[in-house]
């Protein structure tokens, strides 16, 4: 026994730390159930492609590969992400304890699960969940490599930049974030009269290609979205910095906020090439959306790669332990690790089973309750039926297309000619034509849709409602979530949707 404790003492303190905080990423991973967007993107494992019309391919092809073990269920949705995001924690421990020393690397791992949103979302079927681990594995490359160790680790930095960049789109902000340390420190600039840094370039956009091939191939489209798309999508909507601001603080740093400014003071003043290497690294993405913030919505997503590298400064302040505020955290972090972990263990509980007098988050709720009742009007209609998903966004047609476990016969609002995103890349409307349907609106996009319903098909006859109740808050009432089911018969593509997909099937841009 002697021995085996001798042996657990000689792991280094930052490991312990993450294997006994497993637990707790794995609870989230099986309590909380599938979100809209992971039921989105299992849609995307179901129709493996290059890329896809908002969001590049990787977190599709993580999803797939995760469904090879855990078939078609929450852990086959999350397997690849809990990886990548232990693997995150790996990663900026390692920096920390490069920079900072041993204790640094223990507070980065716990730095990191104590952002709330931001060590749920690097374990779920989200891009940002590969996006995170990739971008600290550049970074981590990258300063690997202009530190002086090895000039091929440039190669491998850009192999990485390449995998961050067909995870999420934004990680090109790490590009300029990069130039701009070569380029403003005297000593770290050598490297740019070498060839290691183009090469490096390249080899991202090798890795990169399949997105840009599948661009290519269909008008740009993906790359149109993210661009155009999203300033055409904000036209109107004001800009809300407070609302950002007070978003991100809340989601992220909710027990670290005390320590940001000391966190700002050192990047501002530091002589430290490593500090500075950071500081490059996070200013670019969280100031461009931070001023986005101003002219539109933001999402609160957006900017969070950035703060992997506020997550190693702020390891380097606590573990130097100067300052009262640092001495507060050494003291108390028992304390501070028990009341995360207690308050990510009620989030999590509250979005499986909601709890009672908590307002809940709709966007789990109500689906197997609505696929259920679907399935069984199915059982009514001839075999070629098939089903209709409408409601806000990809939600109704993906959480339905997951329920049902029927990725190529729930079809969205393209039928309709609404947008519909991806799905309109996996219907062919001539193809369902005079064909029945099972008919599935959330209560509250029905009043909009149900006239087109009528135009489109022969008949539409309602065939009853699912009405579950979400939970109570003691303050705002809650409604139910609500579903309204319809038979309907001999579907009428709308001409000029035909038109349009014939038009795209001349020019060979839509697969």
């Amino acid at each position: 026994m002697t021995d085996a404790l001798e042996r657990v003492r000689r792991i280094p303190a930052w490991i312990r730390w993450l294997v006994a905080l497993l637990p707790l990423r794995m609870a989230l991973v099986t309590i909380v159930p599938v979100l809209p967007e992971e039921a989105y993107h299992w849609n995307f494992a179901r129709h493996l492609d290059w890329s896809y019309h908002d969001h590049p391919p990787v977190i599709a092809w993580a999803i797939a590969a995760g469904r090879l073990l855990f078939g078609d269920t929450t852990l086959g949705i999350r397997a690849v992400p809990f990886l990548c995001s232990v693997g995150t924690s790996i990663l900026l421990a390692r920096m920390a304890k490069r920079f900072y020393g041993d204790a640094a690397a223990v507070w980065a791992v716990l730095l990191f699960t104590l952002m709330p949103v931001g060590l749920l979302v690097s374990a779920a079927g989200f891009p940002d969940s590969p996006l995170l681990f990739f971008w600290a594995l550049t970074m981590s490359l990258t300063w690997e490599a202009i530190d002086g160790r090895d000039r091929r680790r440039w190669i491998a930095a850009g192999a990485a930049l390449g995998a961050a960049m067909m995870s999420k789109y934004t990680a090109v902000l790490l590009i300029p974030g990069v130039a701009l340390h070569l380029l403003a420190s005297r000593r770290d600039r050598r490297p740019l009269a070498t060839p290691w840094p183009y090469l490096a370039g390249v080899t991202a956009l090798a890795v990169f290609s399949p997105v840009i091939y599948w661009n290519w191939k269909h008008d740009w489209a993906s790359f149109l979205f993210q661009s155009l798309g999203r300033m055409e999508e904000a036209r109107g909507a004001p800009g809300r910095p407070g609302r950002f601001l007070l978003n991100q603080a809340l989601a992220f740093f909710p027990l670290t906020v005390p320590l940001l400014p000391a966190a700002a003071v050192l990047l501002v003043r530091t002589a430290r090439r490593e500090e500075q290497f950071l500081r490059a690294c996070l200013l670019p993405i969280v100031l461009v959306f931070a001023v986005v913030s101003f002219f539109r919505p933001a999402h609160l997503l957006w900017p969070l790669p950035g703060y992997l590298g506020l997550v190693v400064v702020l390891s380097g302040v606590l573990s130097a332990g100067s300052g009262r505020i640092a001495r507060v955290y050494e003291r108390g972090r028992s304390v501070l690790v028990g009341t995360s972990i207690a308050g990510f263990l009620i989030a999590g509980i509250h979005l499986g089973f909601f709890l009672p007098w908590i307002a809940p988050i709709q966007g789990p709720y109500g689906w197997e309750e609505a696929a259920a009742r679907a399935r069984e009007i199915r059982q009514s209609l001839p075999d070629s039926a098939f089903y209709l998903a409408l409601g806000r966004k990809y939600t109704c047609t993906s959480q339905l297309a997951y329920r049902l476990n029927q990725p190529y016969n729930v079809f969205g609002a393209d039928l309709i000619g609404d947008d519909a995103l991806q799905y309109e890349y996996w219907s062919d409307p001539a193809s369902l034509k005079g064909r029945s349907a099972v008919i599935v609106l959330e209560n509250q996009t029905r009043a909009n849709r149900l006239e087109r319903l009528r135009e489109l098909f022969e008949t539409v006859e309602p065939a009853g409602e699912v009405i579950v109740p979400v939970g109570r808050s003691p303050i705002l009432p809650v409604p139910p979530v609500g579903f309204s089911f319809y038979r309907a018969s001999g579907y009428r593509p709308p001409e000029a949707l035909l038109s349009g997909r014939l038009d795209r099937g001349r020019n060979g841009r839509r697969d």
